[in-house]
């Protein structure tokens, strides 16, 4: 979904600066409504003294996966056009913003870092990085379209060739099977304390057609999949109160 114009500039940085000290954008500008912000496109690497405009698909907690050490957040953004970009939050400043998914914000002053080479989640080359001069906003009535999210579908021939590689994370649609060993009934039930202890989940996938995968859920990923089997659970017995 693209704004009605778009107001052309430089693509370079120039070392001069304006009359209030600030760099020029280096980049193509949204300008509906007269609001003019970057868009995700144009976000290149280095600082910037720009305005991005987004939804907040989803945020979660970065941790060194043996120490548990908390290296920051990381979050999952859309803009007006549909591109996807990852945010980060460093460690230090965590909790500076409030942060609540599917809302859209407007952020002012921010980092283009180079996106990470493992375990991304998308296909830009840059990364947004929250700086020290960041301002995050909420904008309650947004001028323009936003998605609410966007996923990225591969085969089982991909994932067989990507297999160890750890380059991306992949969004996956399939027929759950099991649960930790468990075939899934209208009966099941996890257990919490288990989980918790555990921190992780081994769900077995099957796509149409295809072999079953196994896909293992971590840390917050598990309490969320025992929601959803609630929910599930609920809604099997009302639909069949129905028939």
């Amino acid at each position: 979904m693209k704004p009605n114009g778009k107001s052309p500039v430089s693509s370079a940085l120039s070392s001069a600066r304006g009359d209030h000290g600030k760099s020029p954008v280096s980049s193509a500008l949204s300008s509906a409504c007269g609001d003019q912000v970057m868009l995700f496109r144009d976000v290149s690497l280095g600082p910037h003294e720009a305005d991005l405009r987004f939804r907040l698909i989803h945020f979660w907690e970065a941790r060194n996966p043996n120490s548990k050490t908390l290296i920051g957040q990381e979050m999952l953004l859309i803009d007006e056009e549909g591109t996807v970009i990852q945010g980060f939050v460093p460690a230090g400043r965590v909790g500076t913003y409030e942060l609540a998914s599917g809302s859209v914000y407007k952020l002012s002053n921010f980092f283009g870092s180079r996106n990470k080479a493992q375990y991304r989640v998308t296909d830009h080359s840059a990364t947004i990085t929250f700086a020290w001069n960041s301002k995050l906003s909420v904008i309650d009535n947004p001028p323009v379209a936003f998605h609410e999210d966007r996923f990225r579908f591969y085969s089982y021939e991909e994932f067989q060739a990507n297999c160890d590689r750890k380059i991306d994370l992949y969004d996956y649609v399939g027929h759950m099977k099991m649960v930790n060993g468990h075939a899934i009934t209208e009966c099941m039930v996890l257990d919490g304390v288990d989980i918790a202890e555990m921190r992780h989940l081994c769900v077995h996938v099957q796509t149409h057609g295809g072999p079953v995968m196994k896909l293992y859920l971590w840390d917050h990923a598990t309490s969320d999949f025992s929601k959803i089997q609630v929910v599930w659970r609920h809604s099997k017995r009302s639909f069949g109160h129905k028939q």
